[in-house]
């Protein structure tokens, strides 16, 4: 076998100076050679994003994924440089946001933020989010990065359920006003993409929805009549304490009359 791949590659180096059928070799060569060749230049694309200082995780997952279900390499490096370019411009974000963020804790803001712009989110919304979540009030802290990032990735999941972007928007920069966390703003993002259809029926409302985080109320309290109830399972029943009165036994059968002896009679002498 690879005395064949030697033989082509030295034809077509002679009939075409300086150029090697790559897609021809990997024909006829192993399998197993063609799929190493095809990881490793993957990995090189991740291991180039994680040169720039930018989390290269998501992308090696990425390929592992893609190997794994058969998916052809060429669309997989497509796939990944295009995340390449979303953690480039959420990394600027980021800093933009918290300029004085270390590289570390800047990776998991950054993963967040790069997975909404893969969702349709632009940097532009993010601002606009952003701005409206500024606390009216002098001297409080601004929004930390992993709190927009979250909110961030909240937008783009309300976007996937069709729904009005600025409403969505508002929503989410409230709860970020009302000092929600990371996790109960992507909490707050995913009951709104699970009852989607209320929202867009009209049976539900952003505006109502944003209204009722502005008077407080916090995601387990927003969503709690949408919960199924539990099932309430019949109490087992106990025993009674009188013991229960068990007929008497059975009476004996009656005793046949014995049957009246006739008397004997003497008969005469002969």
């Amino acid at each position: 076998m690879m005395d064949l791949v030697r033989r082509m590659a030295s034809w077509s180096s002679v009939n075409r100076p300086g150029v090697l059928s790559i897609a021809l070799v990997c024909a006829v060569a192993a399998p197993a050679v063609c799929a190493a060749q095809d990881r490793d230049a993957l990995v090189r694309v991740a291991n180039d994003v994680a040169a720039k200082g930018l989390p290269a995780a998501p992308l090696t997952n990425k390929i592992e994924e893609g190997l794994a279900k058969g998916v052809d390499p060429k669309r997989i490096e497509a796939v990944i440089r295009q995340m390449a370019v979303h953690l480039e411009a959420a990394d600027r974000l980021v800093r933009e946001i918290d300029p004085a963020a270390a590289a570390a804790s800047r990776e998991a803001p950054v993963t967040l933020m790069a997975e909404s712009f893969g969702g349709g989110v632009t940097p532009d919304q993010v601002r606009d989010l952003r701005k409206l979540a500024q606390p009216p009030a002098a001297g409080k802290p601004a929004a930390s990065a992993d709190t927009v990032a979250s909110a961030a990735k909240g937008l783009s999941l309300i976007q996937e359920a069709r729904l009005p972007v600025p409403e969505g928007t508002a929503v989410l920069a409230e709860a970020v006003k009302q000092g929600y966390r990371s996790a109960e703003i992507l909490t707050l993002a995913r009951e709104v993409r699970r009852h989607e259809a209320d929202y867009r029926a009209g049976r539900a409302s952003l505006t109502a929805l944003r209204d009722s985080i502005a008077r407080g109320n916090r995601p387990e309290q927003l969503f709690r009549d949408t919960r199924p109830a539990p099932v309430e399972r019949p109490a087992t029943t106990s025993r009674p304490d009188t013991p229960v009165e068990r007929p008497a036994a059975r009476p004996e059968a009656p005793q046949r009359p014995e049957q009246a002896t006739r008397p004997q009679t003497e008969r005469p002498a002969r």
